[in-house]
């Protein structure tokens, strides 16, 4: 049927930068990879993102192998790689690009400011790309912004091709679990968030075959951990606790976490998902004053919730993650307060902090633009590099009226502080992993990830021209 590269860039090729490293295979692109093979088609995957992986190293390897069809993916983080790529392969006299990813679901026009690709595929792309390869292989010169057809029916996807990667080099980057899809979707609307932008309809794979995906990661890796990178695994009460139920049915005991909203969580759910293995939940607090989190953001969760449902966790053996944002529209100085301090309330197992990054795709990106935030150019910019290397302190931050990055960046980095150099925490922390090494070397990495991301991205801000 003919051959495909499908390539997963960097932040950047231009040099090395501080962005982390992924240290899981991407998901969507196994996806692919499997509907690719389904119909045919020789599949190879090139994971580019450890920045050790040359453009000549690439171009080497499509040319000696002949591949037919090269597909990129990216998210605006690393839209600028994926373009580096594009221009390099195509002067190279490489044919038939096609970029797909949630940047370009939601940035439909970028293929003709950088026209570098072939077609660009929007949304979810397993029973498009398929039939885009075929048409360029067969010379039909199709070209422009494609919107993928969205797979209704995900039991009808074949498992993502795992057995085509090696997973020992995600071990040693840091993997220590398996990453699945459970569903797809998500019914809300958060102001910074860009997920819409590609398909909001939730649909659910049956229990059945999840646990028979778990079965092969088990079996491909020898790992019996999971993570599940739903959007919000518990929006279906009745369908987390069928899938629990088929976990505990395996002839093994596996461990796993997932993405929750602290709505869709109470006693009797947890219990159940601890007694299938479930070890943490990670739920988006967004904003520690509720006229932030639910006027301005649309969470629409109440911190009489938030603390109800961090303490059924705890009560549960699970553990609760809050991730925290500031700079929000119409943010103040005593609002952020409340977001620096509300952990101490809400009393979580870890937090992370981020500033608000305007993405291509949310209502928040819009209204930075309308109201001079960032730039209406902001993408092409940032692909050029006006705004520097790297991701994290290049992608304008919003900045509420009245306040200033530096300002936004001391208090996340106060939130961090305040949390995590409590005694009472230190000590907490010391007495439950004490007896797992492997917690204790979870701590550590957590502790010196934040220190130095933090004081990196201080450092870029400090040196950054203004």
């Amino acid at each position: 049927m003919g051959k495909v590269l499908l390539i997963q860039p960097p932040v950047s090729f231009k040099e090395k930068v501080s962005a982390k490293i992924p240290d899981c295979p991407n998901l969507g692109l196994l996806y692919l990879a499997s509907s690719l093979i389904k119909e045919g088609f020789f599949v190879k995957y090139l994971d580019a993102s450890n920045n050790n992986l040359s453009l000549d190293k690439i171009i080497h390897i499509i040319k000696e192998q002949n591949f037919d069809v090269i597909g990129i993916t990216a998210m605006t983080q690393n839209i600028k790689g994926a373009v580096q790529l594009a221009r390099f392969l195509k002067e190279g006299g490489c044919k038939n690009i096609v970029l797909g990813g949630p940047h370009i679901s939601a940035d439909n026009t970028l293929i003709e400011r950088f026209p570098y690709f072939d077609v660009g595929i929007g949304g979810e792309a397993e029973l498009t790309f398929p039939e885009v390869a075929k048409d360029l292989i067969s010379g039909k010169g199709i070209r422009g912004f494609i919107k993928g057809q969205t797979p209704l029916d995900l039991d009808r996807l074949p498992f993502p091709a795992r057995n085509i990667i090696d997973y020992k080099t995600y071990f040693k980057r840091g993997s220590w679990a398996s990453a699945v899809f459970a569903t797809r979707g998500c019914p809300y609307h958060c102001n910074f968030c860009s997920i819409p932008a590609i398909d909001k309809r939730v649909r659910f794979r049956s229990p059945q075959l999840i646990v028979e995906e778990i079965k092969e990661c088990v079996k491909l890796t020898g790992r019996k951990a999971i993570i599940f990178c739903d959007d919000a695994l518990t929006i279906d009460k009745k369908f987390v606790y069928s899938l629990c139920e088929h976990i505990m049915r395996l002839p093994f005991r596996i461990i796993w976490e997932a993405q929750s909203r602290i709505n869709y969580v109470d006693k009797p759910l947890l219990k159940t998902m601890k007694r299938a293995g479930c070890q943490k939940l990670l739920f988006g607090i967004e904003s520690g004053n509720e006229r932030i989190r639910n006027q301005i953001i649309g969470k629409g969760i109440t911190d009489k919730q938030i603390i109800e449902a961090t303490a059924l966790c705890w009560q549960a053996g699970i553990e609760p993650d809050h991730y925290l944002m500031i700079g929000q529209p119409t943010e103040t100085k005593k609002e952020i307060l409340d977001t620096v301090d509300c952990s101490l309330r809400f009393e979580p197992n870890i937090i992370g902090v981020f500033l608000v990054m305007p993405l291509p795709g949310a209502p928040l990106f819009e209204q930075a633009i309308q109201e001079g935030i960032i730039d209406k150019d902001v993408i092409d910019k940032f692909i050029n590099g006006s705004y520097g290397e790297g991701y994290e302190g290049c992608w304008p931050y919003y900045v509420p009226r009245g306040l200033t990055q530096d300002y936004l960046i001391e208090m996340r980095d106060l939130t961090y502080r305040k949390f995590y150099l409590r005694p009472s925490y230190i000590l907490n922390r010391i007495r439950r992993d004490f007896t797992s090494w492997v917690k204790i070397k979870r701590d550590l990495r957590e502790g010196f990830s934040l220190f130095f991301r933090n004081r990196a991205i201080n450092d870029f801000n400090a040196r950054k021209p203004s």
